[in-house]
């Protein structure tokens, strides 16, 4: 005679019916769980009980129990969707919070920076805390809507780079099979600002009010850091690199000179690249990481010591009343080069763009513009680089390809 299966009880409180969860012995390990069945009818109680005794939900009730307490306990009440038809298979999915986790695993994976990284997962959280549910399958364009209703003080731009962050996540989550179908999340319409340039006139202006601020309090400069935070903007407006590019990658150096050799990543750049250096710019890349280890002996914060230099920069613009900031000497670089050039492919290689699709919005430029705020170009460009003391270092006439790896020289 077959052994009678003894029931889990049901019982009545508050309006809904409820089930203990027992577990152990009186001797041993003995444990107890009052969980909801969400239902004011017996049988339907009586049948989700079942569910519960007789899938392996109970076990991971018990576990979650024992890892986290009451709330392991509540993250499976909320994960349970008693709606399905086929409840007996009920399957517990990841949390929204867990699959964040899950993807910080993978972006760093991926080389991101530590900065984009902490940018990204910031996003991520501040959507999962506008959630109601946390099951990414019940996500719909609606929550999208009202994440992008939630931030009426941000710029169009700065909410569409939320928005991209979170189409990234939704990607990944349905190329690793967390969800059944492809999202597609809408982004503000808005018009591209002009590239923003620092003329040759502009720029000797910001230089004069680097000089003038220093040394710089609010960021504990000293006046002896003055010629170097002047070499590292020519470097930044010479070369292209971004803010911390002459911190994180290896400068190299030999017979032929210096080059920074700049690692691939998903991000900012998906291929190695090489930027060769002047001599003067090695010199300041060495300098500056100087600097960089000087400073770390009284600050916790890498990045944020780095951005030293931006804060600077930043002090200096508001003192000659032009607008930008530090990435904007980037965007002068480029343009210096599309104009000195007009090669848009070798462009993108400079810049370590993936594609010219970034690269366009550089060859819509006004040359007249440019012939005005760069005449140092448009000389260059009328000498057919034949001047002695203005060949770029890299590039050779006839051979476009060699535009791709160089810094610009001054004198």
């Amino acid at each position: 005679m077959a052994k009678k299966i003894r029931r889990m009880k049901v019982f009545f409180n508050n309006g809904k019916y409820y089930t203990r969860v027992r577990w152990g012995t009186r001797k041993k390990d003995q444990g107890e769980v009052i969980f909801p069945l969400n239902t004011h009818e017996e049988l339907v109680a009586e049948h989700r009980r079942d569910v519960i005794q007789d899938t392996s939900l109970r076990l991971k009730i018990i576990q979650a129990y024992k890892d986290n307490g009451t709330d392991g306990v509540d993250k499976i009440k909320k994960e349970i969707d008693w709606t399905k038809k086929s409840v007996t298979l009920i399957a517990i999915d990841p949390t929204f919070t867990e699959l964040i986790d899950r993807y910080e695993d993978y972006i760093k994976s991926q080389r991101l920076c530590d900065n984009t990284i902490s940018m990204y997962l910031r996003t991520l959280h501040e959507f999962g805390n506008s959630l109601t549910n946390s099951n990414v399958k019940r996500i719909h364009q609606r929550n999208f809507t009202s994440f992008k209703n939630s931030m009426p003080k941000l710029s169009d731009h700065t909410i569409n780079r939320k928005l991209r962050t979170l189409q990234t996540f939704f990607n990944w989550l349905f190329d690793e099979n967390y969800i059944d179908n492809p999202v597609r999340i809408k982004k503000l319409p808005v018009i591209e600002p002009p590239i923003n340039y620092y003329s040759n006139v502009e720029f000797k202006l910001i230089l004069e009010n680097v000089k003038d601020g220093f040394p710089f309090k609010q960021v504990k400069t000293i006046d002896g850091d003055k010629e170097l935070f002047l070499k590292a903007y020519w470097l930044y407006r010479d070369t292209g690199i971004r803010l911390a590019e002459p911190f994180d990658n290896e400068l190299k150096m030999d017979d032929d000179g210096y080059r920074l050799k700049i690692i691939g990543s998903t991000t900012k750049n998906s291929y190695l690249r090489y930027v060769h250096l002047t001599e003067q710019q090695g010199i300041t890349i060495i300098q500056m990481n100087e600097w960089l280890d000087r400073q770390l002996k009284r600050r916790k914060n890498r990045y944020e010591t780095i951005k030293v230099f931006s804060r600077v920069f930043a002090r200096a613009l508001k003192e000659a009343r032009i607008k930008g900031d530090l990435h904007d000497l980037r965007r002068t670089f480029a343009s210096r080069l599309w104009y000195l050039t007009g090669q848009e492919f070798a462009l993108c290689h400079v810049l370590g763009h993936t594609d010219t699709s970034m690269t366009k919005k550089y060859t819509i430029l006004d040359k007249v513009e440019l012939s005005r705020a760069f005449p140092d170009i448009t000389k260059l460009k009328n000498s057919n680089f034949i001047e002695d003391d203005k060949v770029l270092k890299g590039s050779k006439k006839g051979d476009v390809e060699l535009y791709s790896n160089f810094g610009f020289m001054h004198v």
